[in-house]
C-alpha cells in the first residue's frame, strides 16, 4: 500500500503539524524501514484527526479525487460540508483519507499532496506550490540552479505591497527577512530561516511593460 510511490503501511506518525491560517498540514511518519517522510498537504481547506494516542500507525492513506470509483460515498462517510463535496466532485480539491491501524485516523481536504524525505525538500516543494498559487496574472516563478525561486512582476507602486502579502502567506514572520538589493527598489530578496539555517529564499524582480512583453515573445 502506497501513497505518492511511498510504502505507508505500517508506518508510525511521529509528528503533525498545521497552520489554518497558511492552509497546511503536515505529517511526518516513520516507515517500516526506520526512515522518515514528510508528507504536506498545501492549500489545506478542511481536516479532522481523530484518537491521537501515545501510539499511532497507519494502514493507509488514499487519495479521493473527481471522476473517481467512491469518491462521492467517501465524502458522505466522513460526513463533509456539502461545500467541500463540492469542490472534491468538481476537481478543485481532493480527500485525503487517513486509514488507521492503531491510534490516528480522520481526513485532509487540500489542492495538493507532496512527500519530502528532507526538511529542506519539504520547505522548496511547499513553497512552489504555494507561490504557483498565491501569483496573481502578469507575475512569473521560475527557479534558479541552486534550488531558490525567482518571482518577477510587474514594476509600480503596488509590487512592494504584493511582495509583503506573499512573504506573509508562505512564511513566519520571526524567521523573515526581506531586503532591497537595489536603489530603485527592483530587487529584494525574501529569506525564510529554519533549524539556524536558511529553508528557502525568494528573489523578486520588478519588469517594466517592455521587458515583460520580449519575455513573452521570447
Amino acid at each position: 500500500m502506497a501513497f505518492l510511490n511511498v510504502p505507508v503501511h505500517d508506518a508510525e506518525v511521529s509528528g503533525v503539524r498545521m497552520d489554518r491560517e497558511k492552509m497546511f498540514l503536515q505529517l511526518e511518519l516513520v516507515l517500516h524501514t526506520r526512515e522518515t517522510v514528510w508528507f504536506d498537504f498545501h492549500g489545506a481547506e478542511e481536516w479532522s484527526l481523530e484518537r491521537l494516542w501515545t501510539q499511532n500507525v497507519l494502514f493507509d492513506i488514499r487519495e479521493w479525487r473527481a471522476g473517481m470509483d467512491g469518491a462521492a460515498e467517501c465524502c458522505a462517510e466522513w460526513a463533509l460540508d456539502a461545500v467541500w463535496t463540492q469542490k472534491v466532485l468538481a476537481g478543485e480539491l481532493a480527500l485525503y483519507e487517513f486509514e488507521p491501524s492503531v491510534g490516528m485516523g480522520g481526513y485532509v481536504v487540500a489542492r495538493a499532496a507532496t512527500m519530502a524525505r528532507t526538511w529542506e525538500e519539504s520547505s522548496l516543494q511547499g513553497v512552489s506550490i504555494e507561490l504557483d498559487f498565491l501569483l496573481k496574472p502578469g507575475w512569473k516563478r521560475t527557479r534558479e540552479d541552486g534550488g531558490n525561486h525567482v518571482v518577477t512582476g510587474p514594476a509600480g507602486p503596488e509590487f512592494v505591497s504584493e511582495i509583503w502579502r506573499i512573504a506573509q502567506f508562505i512564511t513566519y514572520g520571526d524567521y523573515m527577512s526581506l531586503e532591497k538589493l537595489d536603489e530603485a527598489g527592483h530587487l529584494y530578496r525574501l529569506m525564510s530561516r529554519a533549524r539556524k539555517s536558511i529553508g528557502f529564499q525568494v528573489t523578486f524582480r520588478a519588469v517594466d511593460a517592455e521587458q515583460r512583453l520580449a519575455a513573452t515573445a521570447e
